[in-house]
C-alpha cells in the first residue's frame, strides 16, 4: 500500500468499530452547500442545548464555529457571561478575553465559580486569523439547586377503617363467594368464604405475605344454594369478627393478626357471583363503602355492571378503594403572584419517586394549565434525579399563576418542586412545595384498574371518570379551600441533576378516524408512537368510552389491544356534562386505537395523539438515495429513534421499559446520526455503569458506549468520573494463558449468561463454549476502548496494559479461532461449528483487521454468502462486517431484502412503523413492534453508505469514505457536534462526489477505485491542492485526498 493502511480504512480500533453506528431523518440532498452562518451556533452547555441544572461550577461549553469562508478554522475564542442577556454588553461575570485557541467543544469555562439555583446567559464569538465573527445568540444556563429549600410532599393516605359492619347482598352462581376484609392489600387480609353446599359451608382464612391460612372451616346448619341471594353480615369488634346470614348469626372467630384495612370480593379460579350491594359502616355509623351498582361499579375495580348489580367472573377479584390508603394517585397544586415586573427567566426544578416499580416518570407538571414536564427518570443504584425546567414563557407576572402536579406511584411517594424566579432587575423569587400547597387523592377519579404491566413494571391502567376529575385545578383561579393539606414527608437525599433534555408532548393527528360500526371508531395515528390519546368531546354525564389502544390490527380489523408483548391497553373513560378533554396521564406504544361509545358520540374530530419525547429536529440529517426501498427502510430506522428518544435508552415503551447495555449501544450510535445530540446517550451510559444487564457481552458493551461518547463530544469528563466503574466491567478474572476469556457460558437471563444473539431462534445453531468468539469479540472491543479511554486521560501505564491484552486476545482468536482456508471464524474452542455471528463479531469489532486482504475478503464473502441469520440485533455486527470486508453490496442487498428476515418484511408485511423486536413473531412470539435496537440500517447507511466517520475526538478529524455498493445516487447529512458533514453522490453518468465539510473540522475524503485509474480523479474547490495518496485495502484501490479544511471539495472522474 501506498500511505494508506487498513487499519485507518476499517475503522481502525475496536472501539471505533464497536460505535459502528450512525444516522438521520430522510428528505433532502447534499447537491447544495449549506448557507454559511456567520455567527457561532449550536451552543451547548455540558451538552445540552439549555444547560438546565447544570451543577458543575466550572461547566464544559460547545459551540459550532462561524463559517467565515473555506477552510474557517479557528485561532482564538472570547466567551462572556453575564446574569442577563442585556448584561452581556458591559456587566460580566466573566469576559474570557481573545484567548488562543482551536478548541470549540468541551471547552472549560474559566471564570469564577458559577453560583447554584441561578441563571446565567453566556455567548461567544471567534477568530480564524483573519477577522472575527459576529456574537452568537446568548444561550440560557441554569445552575442546579446546591441546597433545596423546597420540601417534598403528596396527597395524605386514608386511614384505613377498623371496627364497623361489612354487609353484601350476594348470590352465588359458580362453587362460592368470597368477602375480604380489614385487608390492606390483597396479600395481606381475612378472607370470609361462603361455600355452596348441604350443608353450606364458612371457610375463614388469614392472609399474611400473600399466603392464606385456614382458620376453620365451618360446615353450617342450613344450606348454601347457587342461583338465591343471601345478606350476609359480618361485625368487627377490635379481634372478634361474629357473621351472621339472612339475619341468623352462624359463627364468631377471635383472631388478631389484621386491626384495620379495606373490604373487597375474591373469586378463585372457579367461583363466579352476583353481587346486589355491598357496604361497610364504621361503629360511629361512618359509611366508607356503599356501593349499590345502579350507577357503574364504584370503588370496585373488576367486574360487570347490569341492571344495578355486579357480577364477578371466575378468578375476579376486587378491593373497594375507599378503604385502602388510595394514595398512589396524588392531585397536588399550589398559586402565586410573582411581582408585576419583568421576568428574565423562571426555572422548575423537580424530583418525583420512586420511578423504579412503575419505570417510568412519576410525575406530570402543568404550570397555568400547560404541561410543563415529567420527572424523574430513573436512576437505579444512583443518586436520585431531578430535572429543570424553562417555564419563563409560561408565568404571568403581577397575576395568579398555579404550579400543579398529577403523580403516581406505588412506592417512595414524594414529589418536590423548587420554582426560581429571577427578574431582568436581578431580583429573584422562590416557590417551594411543602406544607403550604394542596392535596387530594383521585377519590374515584382515577379508581384502581390494575397494570397494563407484563409482570416487569406496574404502569396503572388510567380508568378516567371525568364526573371525579376537579375541573380547572391545573390552571390559576381553581377552588381549592376543600383539599387537604399536603402531607410532607422526608428529604430525598442525594439529588442529582438529570441533564438530559427535557421530554414533552407533541400532537399527533391522526391518519384516519373511521366509524366502522355503531358506537365504533377507529383511530390510525399513520406511525406507532410512545405517548397516549388525547379525546377533545362533548358529553353527558355517566357516558363512557371504551378506549383500546394497539400496534397492531387483528384479522377482523379491529384493535389488538392485547398485545403480543404481554401488555393489555383497554380502559374506560367516563364522561361529566359538557366538554371536556381527557389525556392519558403515562405512556403506551401504540398507533391504532379503538373507541366504543354511544352512538350518538362523534368522535371523528376528537381525537389527537400525543408523543412523549425529545424535541425534534429534522434538518439535523437527512439521506436520500436510487433505490426508494433503502430510502424507505432508512426513514423507518430514523423514525424510531425519533419516536423511543425519552429519558432514558430503553428496549420498548411496552413489554419491559428495560435499559440494556447491547440496546444502547445501537440507540446511542443511531442517535448520533439523526441528531445533533448527546445529552441522552450519556444520561443512559452513565445508568448502565452503575446498573449492569444479565448478559456477558453487554457489560462489555458499557465500556465501548464510553469510549464513543468521548470520540463524538471531545468532553472527557465522564471517562474520568467513570473510569473505575469502567475499568470493573471486564472479564479479566477469566482470562487464561493464552489471552482469551474462558467463562462457563452460563445460560440466558441469568447473570453473566452469554447472549450471542437473540431470540435464540436466531443465533443459527451456535455451538456455546467455554471459550465463546463473540464473547472473546467483545471483549477485545472493550479491552481496546478502555485503552483509547486510560490514553484520553492520561493513563499512559494504563493504556499499555489495556493495549497488550487487546492484542494478546486478538492475537489468540485468530491462532485459535480463524480458519483461514474456509474464510471463517468457529464459534468457539472445542467445536468446528461456525454460525454466523462467529465471523461476524470478529470482523465488525476489529478482530481481523490485520489479517491479509485476501483472508479479509474470504471472510466477507462467506458472511455475504450466508444471507441474513442473525436477528435484527445481530445484524447491526452484520452489516458493519460487511462494509468492513468489501461487501456493501451484500450489506445494502440485505437492507432491500423483501424477506422474513428484512426491514421491508418488518414495513410491508407486518405494517410496523417503529423497527420491531424480532424479524417475525413467528420467531418470537411475544415480540413488540416498538424495538429500537433494530435500527441498525439508519446509522450503517451515513456511517458506511455516506461513509462519515469520526477519527479524531470531538469530531475535529472525519472520514468520508462513500460505500455506495449498487447505487448511482446517494446523498445526506450526518451531524456532528462541530456541525453537519453533506455528502452527495452521483454515477448516473460519470463520477462525482461533493463533501461538505463544516467549520474548524478536517476531513480526509477516500474514493474507492475498482478498476478506474486514479489519475483519472480531478478534485475541485477550494481544496483543490489537497495532498493525494494511493492504496488498497480487502476493497480494492483506494485514493485519499486530504487533509482539507471546511467548505465543499467535489471528486469527479474525468471522461
Amino acid at each position: 500500500m501506498s500511505g494508506i493502511s487498513r487499519r485507518h480504512f476499517l475503522g481502525a480500533s475496536a472501539a471505533g468499530a464497536a460505535g459502528a453506528v450512525v444516522l438521520g431523518p430522510a428528505g433532502g440532498t447534499a447537491s447544495a452547500a449549506p448557507p454559511a452562518a456567520r455567527t457561532p451556533s449550536g451552543l451547548l452547555t455540558s451538552l445540552l442545548p439549555d444547560g438546565l441544572g447544570v451543577t458543575a461550577a466550572r461547566p464544559r461549553l460547545s459551540w459550532q464555529v462561524a463559517d467565515l469562508g473555506h477552510g474557517t478554522k479557528q485561532t482564538h475564542y472570547q466567551v462572556q457571561f453575564a446574569t442577563t442577556p442585556s448584561r452581556l454588553g458591559g456587566r460580566h461575570v466573566w469576559d474570557s478575553g481573545r484567548v488562543a485557541s482551536a478548541d470549540s467543544v468541551a471547552v472549560p469555562y474559566g471564570g469564577p465559580a458559577l453560583s447554584p439555583r441561578t441563571v446565567y446567559w453566556w455567548r461567544v464569538r471567534m477568530f480564524d486569523g483573519h477577522g472575527s465573527s459576529r456574537w452568537s445568540e446568548p444561550a440560557l444556563l441554569a445552575t442546579g439547586v446546591a441546597d433545596w429549600t423546597a420540601e417534598p410532599i403528596w396527597a395524605p393516605a386514608v386511614q384505613a377503617p377498623g371496627d364497623g359492619v361489612l354487609k353484601a347482598r350476594v348470590q352465588i352462581t359458580s362453587v362460592a363467594a368470597s368477602l375480604w376484609f380489614r385487608a390492606s392489600g390483597t396479600s395481606a387480609n381475612y378472607l370470609w368464604q361462603l361455600r355452596a353446599g348441604t350443608p353450606g359451608v364458612l371457610k375463614k382464612h388469614v392472609c399474611v405475605k400473600g399466603t392464606y391460612q385456614v382458620l376453620e372451616e365451618k360446615r353450617l346448619s342450613i344450606p348454601v344454594e347457587t342461583g338465591r341471594w343471601y345478606d350476609v353480615t359480618v361485625e368487627m369488634a377490635g379481634s372478634t369478627f361474629t357473621t351472621s346470614i339472612d339475619g341468623t348469626e352462624v359463627d364468631s372467630t377471635t383472631d388478631g393478626t389484621y386491626r384495620t384495612g379495606t373490604v373487597g370480593i375474591r373469586n378463585g379460579s372457579s367461583e363466579a357471583n352476583v353481587w346486589d350491594r355491598v357496604t361497610f359502616t364504621t361503629v360511629d355509623g361512618k359509611a366508607v363503602v356503599d356501593e349499590d351498582f345502579t350507577d357503574g361499579r364504584g370503588t370496585f375495580g373488576a367486574g360487570t355492571v347490569a341492571d344495578g348489580a355486579l357480577t364477578l367472573g371466575k378468578g375476579q377479584s376486587t378491593l373497594s378503594s375507599a378503604g385502602l390508603a388510595d394514595d398512589d394517585w396524588a392531585l397536588l397544586r399550589t398559586e402565586f403572584t410573582p411581582a408585576r415586573k419583568p421576568i428574565a427567566a423562571a426555572i422548575l426544578h423537580v424530583a418525583a419517586q420512586s420511578p423504579s416499580p412503575i419505570r417510568q416518570y412519576p410525575a406530570k407538571i402543568w404550570v397555568n394549565g400547560d404541561v410543563a414536564g415529567f420527572a424523574s427518570m430513573r436512576s437505579g443504584a444512583g443518586a436520585p434525579r431531578y430535572h429543570s425546567f424553562d417555564v419563563t414563557k409560561a408565568l404571568r407576572p403581577g397575576r395568579r399563576n398555579a404550579l400543579a402536579a398529577l403523580a403516581f406511584t406505588t412506592d417512595d411517594k414524594r414529589f418536590l418542586a423548587q420554582l426560581v424566579i429571577t427578574y431582568a432587575d436581578g431580583t429573584t423569587t422562590t416557590v417551594d412545595s411543602g406544607a403550604s400547597w394542596k392535596a387530594r387523592r383521585q377519590a374515584g377519579m382515577l379508581r384502581d384498574g390494575g397494570t397494563i404491566g407484563s409482570g416487569f413494571y406496574t404502569g396503572p391502567q388510567e380508568y378516567w371518570d371525568m364526573r371525579q376529575e376537579p375541573a380547572g385545578w391545573t390552571s390559576p383561579g381553581f377552588d381549592d379551600s376543600g383539599w387537604e393539606t399536603a402531607a410532607v414527608k422526608a428529604a430525598i437525599d442525594g439529588l442529582e441533576p438529570a441533564l438530559v433534555e427535557p421530554v414533552g408532548l407533541y400532537d399527533v393527528e391522526p391518519a384516519s378516524v373511521r366509524k366502522v360500526s355503531s358506537g365504533t371508531w377507529l383511530v390510525d395515528l399513520g406511525r406507532e408512537i410512545a405517548g397516549g390519546l388525547r379525546l377533545s368531546v362533548r358529553g353527558r354525564a355517566g357516558q363512557t368510552v371504551e378506549v383500546r389502544l394497539g400496534e397492531e390490527l387483528n384479522d377482523d380489523g379491529t384493535v389488538k389491544y392485547a398485545l403480543r408483548a404481554g401488555v393489555t391497553y383497554k380502559e374506560t373513560w367516563t364522561l361529566r356534562d359538557g366538554r371536556q378533554t381527557i389525556e392519558h396521564w403515562g405512556y403506551r406504544g401504540f398507533r391504532y386505537a379503538q373507541l366504543i361509545c354511544d352512538d350518538d358520540l362523534d368522535l371523528s374530530k376528537a381525537v389527537t395523539g400525543r408523543a412523549w419525547r425529545a424535541a425534534w429536529r429534522d434538518s439535523d440529517a437527512s439521506f436520500a438515495s436510487s433505490s426508494r426501498d433503502l430510502d424507505r427502510v432508512y426513514e423507518l430506522s430514523r423514525y424510531s429513534i425519533e419516536a423511543t428518544r425519552g429519558d432514558l435508552y430503553i428496549d420498548t415503551p411496552t413489554r419491559e421499559r428495560g435499559p440494556y447495555e447491547g440496546d444502547a449501544l445501537i440507540n446511542q450510535a443511531s442517535e448520533y446520526g439523526v441528531q445533533r445530540s448527546f445529552a441522552l446517550a450519556r444520561a443512559s451510559d452513565v445508568y448502565l455503569a452503575r446498573n449492569h444487564t444479565w448478559p456477558t457481552e453487554y457489560r462489555l458493551m458499557n465500556v465501548m458506549s464510553a469510549w464513543q461518547d468521548y470520540l463524538h463530544t471531545g468532553d472527557p469528563e465522564q471517562l474520568a468520573a467513570d473510569y473505575d466503574i469502567l475499568a470493573t466491567k471486564h472479564l479479566t478474572s477469566y482470562l487464561g494463558d493464552d489471552g482469551l476469556v474462558h467463562k462457563d457460558p452460563g445460560s440466558s437471563s441469568h447473570d453473566l449468561g452469554d447472549l450471542v444473539d437473540w431470540p435464540a431462534s436466531n443465533r443459527d445453531g451456535y455451538v456455546f463454549t467455554d471459550v465463546n468468539t463473540v464473547v472473546n469479540a467483545c471483549q477485545y472491543a472493550a479491552f481496546t476502548a478502555m485503552a483509547d479511554i486510560a490514553a484520553a486521560l492520561g493513563k499512559t501505564a494504563d493504556a499499555k496494559k489495556w493495549r497488550a491484552s487487546a492484542d494478546k486476545l486478538a492475537g489468540a482468536m485468530r491462532a485459535k479461532l480463524l480458519n483461514a482456508s474456509n474464510g471463517r471464524f468457529v464459534d468457539g474452542i472445542g467445536t468446528t461449528h461456525s454460525a454466523q455471528h462467529a465471523t461476524a463479531f470478529p470482523v465488525a469489532l476489529g478482530v481481523a483487521d490485520p489479517l491479509p486482504d485476501s483472508v479479509v475478503r474470504a471472510l466477507g464473502k462467506t458472511l455475504a454468502d450466508g444471507g441474513m441469520k442473525v436477528s435484527v440485533y445481530g445484524a447491526q455486527f452484520l452489516l458493519d462486517a460487511l462494509f468492513a470486508t468489501g461487501q456493501a453490496e451484500a450489506a445494502i442487498g440485505l437492507m432491500t431484502s423483501t424477506g422474513m428476515s428484512s426491514w421491508l418484511h418488518m414495513l410491508d408485511d407486518l405494517g410496523a412503523t417503529i423497527v420491531t423486536e424480532a424479524w417475525d413473531p413467528s420467531l418470537k412470539s411475544n415480540m413488540t413492534f416498538s424495538h429500537a435496537w433494530g435500527s441498525a440500517p439508519a446509522n450503517a447507511l451515513p456511517r458506511h453508505v455516506l461513509g462519515v466517520r469520526i477519527t479524531k475526538p470531538g469530531a475535529a478529524e472525519i472520514e468520508v469514505r462513500p460505500r455506495p455498493g449498487g447505487l448511482d445516487r446517494v446523498s445526506g447529512r450526518v451531524p456532528t457536534i462541530r456541525g453537519p458533514v453533506a455528502v452527495a453522490l452521483n454515477r448516473d453518468t460519470k463520477y462525482r462526489l461533493d463533501v461538505d465539510v463544516p467549520p474548524n473540522t478536517s476531513a480526509r475524503i477516500v474514493v474507492e477505485l475498482g478498476d478506474d485509474d486514479p489519475r483519472a480523479f480531478h478534485v475541485t474547490g477550494p481544496h483543490a491542492r489537497a495532498p493525494r495518496s494511493t492504496g488498497q485495502d480487502a476493497t480494492g484501490r483506494l485514493l485519499a485526498i486530504g487533509p482539507v479544511g471546511s467548505g465543499r471539495t467535489t471528486v469527479s472522474r474525468r471522461k
